[in-house]
């Protein structure tokens, strides 16, 4: 995942040139593991509305490269330009030269019997130092046929390619590889469509002119309107309307993000994050903001369904001081430390000014009493709509509707989450869009300004030890915490992850 990813429609771009995307590719293949590409067009974003299966697939992308003019256009409507149009069929030549040049093997998968030998044949002559490390056509139907499926994998596995390019067309490509990527092999995965079909010259690429301006469906509805007219002329006009619905996108006082071990760490500073939550309240209700820190990043490495919470969040803000100086050190200069403890005190004094109303969720009965209390001291003007100290056990389902029932009847518009990592975060996840406010997970918040719990000094948070005296506090808890996700974290980065 590049650090150039920002919100786009119903979906997330990489907003790279063509260069940085190749390069991006040759990092992955580098870095070994399952990454995968995707390359949204107009019935892509179509698709992603209605298609949960196809959303999650794109959100869990390491690229994601634009694919069409049109949401060139759109781009540039929206006031957050995307610098260029990186088609599969024009990106995969490039990753092509790429590696030819590294001593990098492609794999093909997909087009009609002998099409993709052809295309191989094509691909070793243009490229000299190409390796063609397989090819396979399957059936039409081949995702019925568990022994196709299961010949396919063993195929591929077999050759070890470092790229493994399908060309099923979409969503078919992209779904089997999904359901299938933990069995794959395969470093890099580019789902490509009719290049295959391109590259083997069956079938003519729209001229440059053409596609240039914006017309190459155009062009494509003309040599096959049977299969294409429905896509083209019905099912794709959504776009205008999808355009309409999200033309205000919350308004951003975020300075792009940085992308550390998978997860995309806000670059921002405080005062511009109290400004992105107050000045998009009514937008961002339903959705929730994760304080991310070095035990969370490492957790979300090492497991790919807290890392999809994570990416789900508005924001994940670096409240972990070693966060945002790995941001400054890949050139955002302006990244800063935004706590949890830190960001509170600033929202509630925000609020008694302006009116906003805050529930506390979290805890015990004891803390919530003091918490309360301090804050009421603290802020006198400021409006507490409820607590709630939760059971420590999951919660049935119709206690948790009840919980739901309970905060949206209080009608806050700041909801604080101080249930702990992780799992206050994937409380947020499960009620995102079912609680009408806005969810911040602020962990140990709770306990600092309640008074339960002291806060390192300010200069062991400037050197980076808050760690270290949160340890000193409670080793039994945090021993095993912080000594093996601090030395995970310090060997992922010094490794080039």
């Amino acid at each position: 995942m590049s650090d150039k990813r920002m919100r786009f429609l119903n979906t997330h771009v990489d907003n790279l040139t063509m260069e940085e995307a190749v390069e991006e590719a040759r990092k992955l293949v580098r870095k070994g593991g399952r990454s995968y590409v995707v390359t949204p067009n107009v019935d892509h974003i179509v698709k992603i509305e209605h298609d949960h299966l196809f959303r999650e697939i794109y959100e869990g992308a390491d690229l994601i490269l634009t694919d069409g003019k049109p949401l060139i256009w759109m781009s540039r409507l929206l006031h957050t330009p995307i610098k260029e149009k990186i088609s599969g069929s024009d990106y995969f030549p490039e990753v092509c030269k790429m590696a030819a040049k590294e001593g990098m093997s492609i794999f093909l998968l997909g087009a009609a019997e002998g099409v993709a030998k052809k295309a191989a044949v094509n691909l070793m002559k243009k490229y000299k130092h190409l390796k063609i490390a397989g090819v396979y056509s399957p059936s039409y139907t081949f995702e019925s046929d568990v022994n196709e499926i299961s010949y396919i994998i063993h195929k591929i596995n077999k050759a070890k390619p470092d790229i493994l390019c399908i060309g099923l067309g979409t969503p078919k490509q992209e779904k089997f590889y999904y359901k299938y990527k933990d069995m794959l092999q395969v470093p890099l995965t580019l789902h490509i469509g009719a290049t295959i079909d391109f590259e083997a010259g069956v079938v003519k690429r729209a001229p440059r002119w053409i596609s240039y301006a914006g017309l190459e469906w155009f062009y494509r509805l003309l040599k096959e309107p049977k299969r294409l007219y429905r896509r083209y002329l019905l099912d794709d006009l959504e776009i205008f309307p999808l355009f309409w619905k999200y033309r205000k996108q919350p308004l951003s006082y975020v300075l792009g993000s940085c992308n550390i071990l998978g997860v995309n760490i806000a670059v921002t500073n405080m005062k511009s994050v109290c400004r992105y939550l107050t000045g998009n309240l009514e937008k961002l209700r339903g959705e929730y903001v994760c304080v991310s820190n070095v035990h969370t990043t490492v957790m979300a490495y090492n497991d790919a369904s807290y890392r999809k919470v994570q990416n789900h969040a508005a924001l994940a803000v670096p409240d972990g001081k070693p966060l945002s100086l790995i941001c400054r050190l890949r050139g955002h200069k302006e990244a800063k430390r935004v706590a949890g403890p830190d960001l509170m005190p600033e929202i509630l004094r925000l609020s008694e000014t302006e009116g906003y109303t805050h529930y506390f969720y979290g805890s015990t009965e004891q803390t919530l009493k003091f918490l309360e209390k301090n804050i009421r001291k603290t802020y006198p003007g400021l409006k507490i709509a409820g607590t709630y100290s939760p059971p420590f056990r999951k919660l049935t389902k119709e206690e948790d509707r009840k919980v739901v029932e309970r905060i949206n009847a209080a009608k806050p518009d700041f909801i604080w989450v101080g249930l702990g990592a992780p799992k206050q975060e994937r409380w947020m996840y499960e009620h995102r869009g079912r609680v009408n406010g806005i969810m911040l997970g602020v962990g140990a918040a709770f306990d600092f300004h309640a008074g339960t719990s002291k806060r390192a000094p300010k200069w062991m948070q400037e050197f980076y030890l808050e760690w270290l005296y949160r340890l000193i506090q409670d080793p039994k808890r945090l021993l095993k915490r912080y000594m093996f996700s601090n030395i995970e974290f310090i060997w992922l980065i010094l490794t080039g992850h």
